[in-house]
């Protein structure tokens, strides 16, 4: 299996759920989650009963895809057999799945409840539920489609959580749909950056980024360049700003569907697209081990997200290199990150403030 020593949230995890409680945990990707939830969920599933005994929602069809792999080989010695349900596929395909019986549904909100509603996918007998990347799920607008779905499944079940942040709408749906007494695990992935990544830092006004990203961009010849942004307005109004100056620019985020998704990111690999402008969860899981540049336009709310987002370059040995725009009034968060992220950051100068 693949499986040596259990990481932190799998050896804090499993016991509680393995006792049968409801768990809230906060963690990031890559800390061993999916089989911190997998392994209880498949002991409790009894392989003679071939009806769906539990459930994992997923934000995205990759997420999805990649979950069902990890539990299929996780039950494969207890002949547990999981279904794929995500949209943009073929839905004949994911119902006779789930007709030969399938004992464990993992899927996206949106094509899950699609299929109960058309009555092909029975939840009443279903005694697990998994959330896994919730605020992910939240930033892509499921968050509905979630509540509509456990308030279809029995009240007495366990559900885990799973966040790797808790803003107030995940923290509801905690207190409406899980128990008052549920375990909570938070673990702090360790906060550093890679040797081959290099860091800059740019101390720019907000109304100067725009005229900041176009000098550099000449400065550097960005190749390929993933923008970090806030929110799902910054990142649209950013693109539209590139596009009208004749760059080759997507926008990445929750508001678009996940077929449009799957595409941007498949043509930015591609190198069909230049400029990539995401949001943090929108850009969760992207993995491109060649990408050169990332900038964070805006800066990230602290050192675990600053990592995320500066990780998506320098990987598998290759060199990136990593630029953070820092305002007036981000120094001292700016000043909190340097604190705990590794490596030497480079202080940049640019020519629209004068000579360099």
């Amino acid at each position: 299996m693949g499986y040596v020593q259990p990481t932190e949230v799998q050896s804090r995890a499993i016991p509680p759920l393995r006792s049968g409680r409801d768990l809230i945990g906060q963690a990031q990707t890559g800390t061993g989650k999916t089989a911190a939830f997998g392994i209880p969920m498949v002991e409790k599933i009894d392989p003679a009963q071939h009806h769906v005994q539990a459930l994992v929602l997923t934000p995205t069809r990759e997420l999805c895809v990649q979950v069902t792999d990890e539990i299929a080989r996780l039950g494969a010695f207890r002949n547990v057999v999981p279904v794929a349900i995500y949209g943009g596929s073929s839905m004949e395909k994911q119902i006779a799945g789930l007709r030969r019986g399938a004992h464990l549904v993992v899927g996206t909100p949106g094509r899950v409840l699609d299929l109960v509603r058309r009555g092909e996918l029975r939840l009443d007998r279903v005694h697990t539920v998994i959330l896994d990347e919730a605020d992910r799920m939240l930033d892509m607008g499921f968050i509905v489609d979630v509540e509509t779905i456990l308030a279809r499944c029995p009240r007495q079940r366990q559900t885990a959580l799973f966040s790797a942040t808790m803003p107030y709408a995940i923290l509801r749906i905690c207190d409406r749909f899980m128990d008052r007494d549920a375990e909570q695990v938070s673990v702090r992935p360790e906060v550093r950056t890679v040797d081959t990544l290099r860091q800059l830092v740019y101390y720019v006004a907000e109304q100067d980024k725009v005229r900041a990203l176009i000098e550099l961009t000449e400065e550097f010849g960005f190749d390929r360049l993933l923008v970090f942004r806030h929110t799902q307005i910054g990142v649209d109004r950013l693109a539209a700003t590139l596009k009208r100056r004749g760059k080759n620019v997507a926008a990445l985020h929750g508001g678009l569907s996940q077929r449009e998704r799957a595409g941007t990111l498949a043509s930015f690999k591609a190198g069909k697209i230049q400029f990539l402008v995401a949001t943090n969860v929108a850009s969760r899981g992207l993995d491109i081990t060649d990408l050169p540049y990332v900038v964070n336009y805006d800066l990230p709310e602290d050192a675990d997200t600053y990592v995320h987002r500066v990780g998506r370059t320098g990987r598998a040995g290759k060199e990136g290199t990593a630029i953070t725009f820092v305002g007036e009034w981000d120094l001292d968060a700016w000043d909190a990150i340097k604190a705990l992220v590794g490596g030497e950051i480079e202080e940049g100068e640019l020519r629209l403030y004068g000579p360099v």
